[in-house]
């Protein structure tokens, strides 16, 4: 793989880590503020569940957190191949 698109793959996968804890955050911040039977929740409009309740939201926002530090490692080990090549 080219200089140009490991920069390239590094640089989205900067960006999917970035709104993956931007989500997290988001759920994090309801809190009781649940009216209803829960709510749905959606990442870049794919819907992963249409019916969360008030309970579980931690839940996902923690899975969020760690879906982002686990691109956030494989990106930097991306990264960490490029400059180990160039040595």
């Amino acid at each position: 793989m080219n200089a140009i698109i490991r920069w390239i793959v590094f640089i989205f996968l900067i960006f999917i880590a970035i709104q993956l804890v931007n989500k997290g955050l988001e759920l994090r911040s309801f809190g009781t503020n649940i009216d209803g039977d829960g709510i749905g929740i959606h990442f870049w409009g794919l819907e992963i569940n249409d019916r969360v309740s008030e309970e579980k939201i931690s839940t996902y926002a923690v899975g969020f957190f760690i879906s982002s530090m686990i691109i956030l490692l494989a990106a930097f080990v991306l990264l960490g191949k490029k400059i180990m090549s160039k040595t």
